[in-house]
């Protein structure tokens, strides 16, 4: 249980930029969501890619419940959390490998993968991509970060996370993550068994 509070937190400037830039790029997210360029599926399993890397409680419990709604098959998503994208068919795997990429880079993906990536896919496919990738890194950092304060209170703090970011990014986020996100989760889940 020790190692769940060692994961990548946010400190409060990358918190804070990132969320500006996500602010900023709502209209173009909304345009990306509507646009259906990435399908549902195609999204969830983005979403777990990074959550593969940067390992979210919170989000793989979600995105989980969300891909299986979405119709990903189980052993798809257990290939993904494990790291396993080779045998996914190239439109996929290349946006996998790049989200993994972005995660594991602290967001600052080598410029030789980014240009392959753009290379790969069309330019607003490859934008929307990127947009799905950035949320979900969001959220990633912020759920873990939420855990870091949790972890500290029971005594286990992360050594790479300081008390301040904790506590502003638990009260800016701690409702989403500890009400709203399971109720999602549950409504998922009850969906899946319908």
């Amino acid at each position: 249980m020790a190692d769940d509070f060692r994961k990548r937190v946010y400190e409060l400037d990358s918190f804070f930029r990132d969320a500006v830039d996500l602010g900023r790029n709502i209209v173009a997210l909304t345009r990306a969501f509507y646009s259906c360029r990435v399908d549902k599926a195609f999204r969830e399993k983005l979403n777990m890619a990074v959550t593969s890397v940067l390992g979210c409680r919170y989000c793989t419990w979600l995105h989980t419940e969300m891909a299986l709604s979405h119709g990903v098959d189980p052993q798809e998503l257990q290939k993904i959390l494990s790291g396993e994208i080779g045998s996914f068919p190239g439109e996929h795997s290349v946006a996998l490998a790049f989200a993994q990429h972005y995660s594991e880079t602290g967001a600052v993906p080598d410029k030789n993968a980014k240009r392959r990536f753009y290379e790969f896919y069309d330019h607003e496919t490859a934008n929307d991509i990127v947009l799905y990738i950035k949320v979900i890194y969001f959220g990633n950092l912020s759920g873990n970060t939420i855990d870091a304060l949790i972890g500290r209170i029971k005594g286990r703090p992360n050594e790479a996370s300081r008390l301040l970011s904790e506590i502003v990014i638990s009260v800016l986020l701690g409702p989403y993550y500890l009400i709203i996100l399971p109720l999602l989760a549950f409504a998922f889940h009850y969906k899946n068994k319908a």
